[in-house]
């Protein structure tokens, strides 16, 4: 199917379409048209790809970020990495963030913990990533493996990228615990052996649990509130803040 109309949109016609800010010849067009109607969605797909690609392209990576805050950044990054902060409030909440976290640690873990925690060259924190409806429609059906009798899914999976390590979480309803929650994460290129998932709420350690060698993980039995989600190797440590279960 084409379009044959003479007021047949332009690609700028169809992006303004998007921006809502068409005119009402364009947007009457486009809503009788289902050529037209595919040209925006198609549209759309390429522009949510565009912008996961793009998403934070000038900021520190979290390795970096990491780093900076133990006084381990190469010279040469530090004034870098300095300025940046002082302009970029997503990178400056990272290193607060961070810092809360060794803070909590301090209280909670042994001195030799928090020393090899320290020593340790990935401390990152997780962002999360952009992509569309497409990706999570995606790793939704891959989350879809995790064998779990459950029913409800809150919004679907947040995907979050560290380096390059990729982590779905997807919250959903306890069917054997009405009102309870459960966490279903599942982690992409990072080596499952020996990797475990820590839940900590409020400050304080409240579950832990291996990462299964496909990757996959579950927290049963939640109640609602926010979390944070740590995954720790012997070689790093990824950080997940604010995972709201049930708050809105």
């Amino acid at each position: 199917m084409t379009c044959t109309s003479p007021e047949k949109p332009n690609n700028r016609d169809l992006l303004a379409y998007l921006d809502g800010e068409a005119d009402s010849q364009v947007v009457d067009h486009i809503e009788q048209c289902a050529h037209c109607r595919d040209e925006v969605r198609r549209l759309s797909h390429f522009q949510d790809r565009l912008t996961a690609q793009l998403y934070r392209f000038t900021c520190p990576t979290p390795d970096e970020l990491g780093d900076y805050h133990l006084n381990v950044l190469p010279p040469e990054r530090i004034t870098a990495v300095s300025m940046h902060l002082a302009k970029c409030p997503r990178c400056a909440q990272e290193i607060t963030q961070l810092k809360n976290y060794l803070s909590a640690l301090a209280s909670t873990l042994e001195s030799d913990r928090i020393e090899r925690v320290k020593n340790r060259v990935n401390v990152l924190v997780a962002r999360l990533a952009g992509g569309g409806s497409e990706s999570g429609l995606a790793w939704r059906s891959t989350l879809g493996t995790v064998g779990m009798a459950v029913r409800g899914a809150d919004d679907g999976p947040s995907l979050y990228d560290a380096d390059d390590v990729q982590i779905a979480v997807e919250v959903q309803d306890d069917a054997e615990r009405p009102g309870r929650k459960i966490i279903l994460g599942l982690v992409i290129g990072a080596e499952a052996d020996g990797l475990t998932a820590h839940l900590w709420r409020v400050e304080q350690p409240i579950a832990i649990v291996p990462v299964d060698e496909l990757g996959n993980f579950c927290f049963p039995n939640l109640p609602r509130g926010n979390y944070e989600l740590v995954l720790s190797s012997s070689e790093a440590e990824i950080h997940i803040q604010g995972l709201e279960i049930g708050t809105q």
